[in-house]
């Protein structure tokens, strides 16, 4: 049975960055806030995680599966710019372990700009089971291409299974992530929707987030009135095996991510949250 951080978050899903120019920390960020945003450097949200079986599985219960921490870590300076850190992590636990007898410990690290919230770089840790695999992206906006490097881990010696290039990509690629806080910033209201260029590896699709209502949420952490949206891939399938995945952001003037959805073709991820830092 195979639950990944892919499908935790968007499935939650998931992408990584490497290269010989490795962001330098900043001693003292130039600001906390990014200009009118409504998260700040610091932000740290988790939430439980949880699996829904399939309707052929029916006499399986919904199931504890781990927790997922999204964190904007901090800023940074990548390419001699100014940029910004987030980072991501999903680990399983529970009754779902114990059931699959796999277990999930996986770290993900993006690097953005923080005007556009166009992804620069991603670095992937995945730790699943006996696979162990580290994948690295580079998004190159000027000569519009990415570089993908990917090792399994699970061997001995490690093994490369690739290193290449992909040519013809949009300007602006946005992670999972960076898509998340940059939908954020956006004025929310009934109806309206708005197209992006996400990516994921080595695959970039063209996303539309449709905003469906506004509804009242309820998580660990207390109620949310909150407004769901609903993403949906425009030049196919963004999620591996299809699936679609819906968030639902707090209707006050942070647009916290309160409760996600993730449809898959083996049942339903969800999350909730259950703790806000600061």
């Amino acid at each position: 049975m195979k639950v990944r951080a892919k499908l935790l978050i968007v499935l939650l899903s998931a992408p990584f960055f490497s290269g010989s120019t490795a962001p330098a920390p900043v001693p003292r960020p130039s600001a906390n806030k990014f200009d009118s945003s409504p998260f700040a450097v610091g932000e740290k949200l988790v939430y439980a995680v949880e699996w829904n079986p399939p309707w052929y599985l029916f006499f399986l219960p919904t199931m504890d599966a781990g927790e997922a921490e999204l964190s904007l870590a901090g800023e940074t300076v990548y390419g001699g710019k100014r940029a910004v850190k987030i980072i991501f992590q999903a680990r399983s636990s529970g009754t779902l372990v114990k059931l699959s007898g796999v277990k999930i410990d996986d770290h993900f690290e993006f690097i953005t700009d923080p005007e556009t919230f166009c992804t620069c770089a991603v670095k992937k840790k995945l730790r699943e089971g006996k696979r162990k695999r580290d994948i690295d992206v580079v998004y190159d906006r000027q000569q519009r291409r990415l570089h993908i490097r990917e090792t399994d881990l699970g061997v001995s010696p490690p093994k490369l299974k690739r290193d290449e290039f992909v040519k013809d990509i949009p300007e602006c690629v946005r992670d999972l992530f960076s898509a998340l806080y940059n939908a954020r910033r956006r004025d929310l209201s009934m109806g309206d929707s708005h197209r992006s260029m996400v990516g994921d590896n080595d695959r970039v699709k063209e996303i539309e987030t449709q905003v469906e209502k506004r509804e009242t949420v309820e998580t660990p952490k207390g109620k949310y009135d909150a407004w769901k949206l609903n993403t949906v891939s425009i030049l196919g399938g963004l999620f591996k095996d299809g699936g679609q995945f819906k968030i639902w952001l707090s209707a006050d003037e942070r647009k916290i991510p309160v409760q996600f959805e993730a449809k898959v073709s083996l049942g339903k991820v969800s999350g909730k949250l259950k703790e806000v830092q600061p």
